[in-house]
């Protein structure tokens, strides 16, 4: 389920002078799967339309030395048809951040990185409930509005929430960039993503839990799917949410604990 489909990603960058951009240009620029490159220094802005993830893409800009922040993404649609962002923790240290963008009427991407995770398979899942007051206890089941079994990310028979596995690195990372034709951004904002701990039989084991949950373990790591900006919709330097700047956010947890700018003490 690796996309082809290029994405155009709108990345806040850290400029001062056209030597910046030169740089910023020359990191990315006929690099596998970078089909083109836009750089704004007045604006600090580099738009990017590429088939990487955007933690590649993030990675090549910040390769540089400059600091680089995800604003905003779109397909190949004049219009924005949806985009979604799904913050995740859980248990240990596992944290992330999962997007999803809708290319087309048919056509769902979603991108996401995840750290803190056993190396290996995880199953993973939309599900029906945007409820996180017991953890991922309360998220519901599976997203399956069509009342079918379990299967994987390609089968006809499948949850549309199925979206099968990831895979976690040595280092506990999972990167990943899938395209999927059942989901929808519309439908599965205000829903929750779960990683769970082990492998998504995807339907074809014998256990009996495979055609319910792929038999993939305990939840491990949750987040609500929220709706967020597409290109050039996100003007803000500074999350309102929790008082994090535009800059401040690359030197703290993607979600989770350490995220706020208040102290622990300013908490209770």
């Amino acid at each position: 389920m690796d996309s082809k489909r290029p994405s155009k990603l709108e990345f806040a960058v850290q400029m001062t002078s056209e030597s910046c951009a030169d740089a910023v240009r020359a990191a990315l620029e006929g690099k596998s799967g970078v089909t083109s490159v836009t750089v704004d220094v007045r604006r600090e802005e580099v738009l990017v339309e590429s088939a990487l993830t955007i933690a590649e893409v993030q990675a090549l800009i910040e390769s540089t030395g400059r600091r680089a922040v995800l604003k905003g993404m779109g397909g190949s649609e004049p219009a924005n048809l949806g985009a979604a962002v799904a913050m995740l923790s859980g248990a240990g240290s596992i944290q992330g951040v999962v997007r999803f963008l809708q290319l087309s009427e048919k056509h769902c991407l979603i991108d996401g990185t995840i750290d803190g995770l056993e190396p290996g398979c995880h199953g993973l899942h939309v599900h029906t409930l945007g409820d996180l007051t017991q953890d991922c206890k309360s998220c519901g089941e599976h997203y399956n509005p069509f009342g079918k079994q379990h299967g994987g990310p390609g089968d006809s028979e499948r949850h549309v929430g199925d979206l099968g596995n990831i895979v976690a690195g040595p280092d506990g990372r999972a990167s990943f960039r899938l395209e999927d034709d059942q989901l929808k951004v519309w439908d599965v904002i205000g829903r929750s993503l779960v990683v769970d701990g082990g492998e998504d039989d995807l339907g074809r084991g014998t256990h009996p839990l495979s055609k319910q949950t792929g038999n993939s373990g305990e939840r491990l790591a949750f987040g609500i799917i929220a709706r967020s900006a597409g290109l050039f919709q996100n003007p803000k330097q500074i999350c309102a949410c929790d008082g994090v700047t535009l800059w401040e956010e690359r030197d703290r947890p993607i979600a989770g604990k350490g995220r706020s700018k208040e102290t622990p003490a300013a908490n209770l």
